[in-house]
């Protein structure tokens, strides 16, 4: 009853950079039938709108300690200039590891916290925004024949780039070894240029390719209310990762908003590349090509304790808990 299930699925035949493939594409099916399969989310609700904790999961994350589970979690760090500018996207911030102004766990909640800074990176780049970014990579696999729910409320402030996503455990080159967003979102709350504000509105996507800067994703949105929106209430994001298909659910949605399938179009002009484990990752970027490089400072954090606004935690990604469960 909360949500307008207005749902806008992008098929992208281009690289998000501008580059592209010169490939042509048809409609050709692979003829690959998918699992049957149905989710159920648990009755009721854990926080504001998110799904009831699983009375069995095999492995969960409540954040109920002082400080993060480094046999689980690892920093990035830096720009990480991979020649398609600061993280691959323009983006304004560089990572810093095991910093607590920039990441820590306060009243059961992962806070991370982008501050407007001026700072040189580990790789010695000076950025003029700090954030985080963790990962499961190397410790943590995630496989398909799974349920994966994060419970979560996004920042505020025009340019930050809040993310729940996954990236190949083996190391696969990207994008051929697929990337699964399970959830990203705008900052911005207003509308400007004639784009809507985005504070209702989350995303989930797939990339893959072949060799960069062969990318292509599929993407949609889910839309809140505009009383409900992600920016003041927790809402949760479930993906059910299944061999040969993927789908996304919000909250406790029983029909996906997104699912992905080896005879989706273009998906079906490439080898499928999900049927593999994949780590998790947790960040929140500044700027960037996600939101046409819009930032303004004075919407974000401009010291540790967020002084400059009245709530600081409007202005932080907020994790409540993670939970994985085999389904098989």
């Amino acid at each position: 009853m909360y949500f307008n299930r207005l749902i806008c699925i992008l098929l992208f035949l281009s690289s998000c950079s501008g580059g592209g493939s010169n490939s042509s594409f048809d409609e050709t099916s692979s003829n690959i039938a998918p699992p049957v399969f149905s989710y159920s989310p648990p009755s009721g609700t854990s926080r504001d709108n998110c799904v009831s904790r699983s009375s069995s999961t095999d492995w969960h994350e409540d954040f109920n300690v002082s400080q993060l589970n480094l046999s689980t979690w690892s920093y990035d760090e830096g720009c990480n200039d991979n020649g398609g500018g600061c993280n691959g996207n323009n983006e304004y911030q560089n990572y810093k590891s095991n910093d607590l102004d920039n990441l820590f766990i306060e009243d059961g909640l992962l806070k991370i916290q982008p501050i407007f800074e001026t700072n040189t990176g580990s790789d010695n780049v000076t950025q003029s925004y700090s954030s985080a970014k963790i990962f499961t990579k190397d410790k943590l696999a995630f496989s398909f024949g799974s349920r994966l729910t994060v419970c979560f409320k996004v920042p505020e402030g025009t340019g930050l780039w809040p993310a729940i996503w996954m990236l190949p455990f083996d190391n696969s080159p990207w994008p051929s070894g697929g990337e699964i967003d399970l959830m990203e979102a705008k900052g911005r709350s207003y509308t400007v240029d004639g784009s809507p504000g985005q504070d209702n509105i989350i995303g989930s996507a797939v990339h893959f390719g072949t060799q960069w800067p062969d990318n292509k994703y599929i993407a949609a949105n889910f839309y809140s209310s505009i009383e409900n929106t992600y920016q003041k209430y927790f809402h949760s994001i479930t993906l059910i990762f299944l061999e040969n298909e993927i789908s996304f659910y919000v909250n406790n949605e029983t029909s996906p908003h997104l699912k992905i399938t080896p005879d989706i179009f273009p998906l079906n002009q490439y080898t499928y590349p999900f049927n593999r484990n994949y780590y998790l990752i947790l960040n929140v970027a500044v700027g960037g090509n996600f939101d046409g490089g819009r930032v303004e400072p004075t919407e974000i954090c401009n010291n540790p304790e967020c002084s400059n606004f009245e709530n600081p935690d409007d202005k932080r990604l907020l994790i409540d808990w993670i939970e994985y469960e085999r389904l098989n």
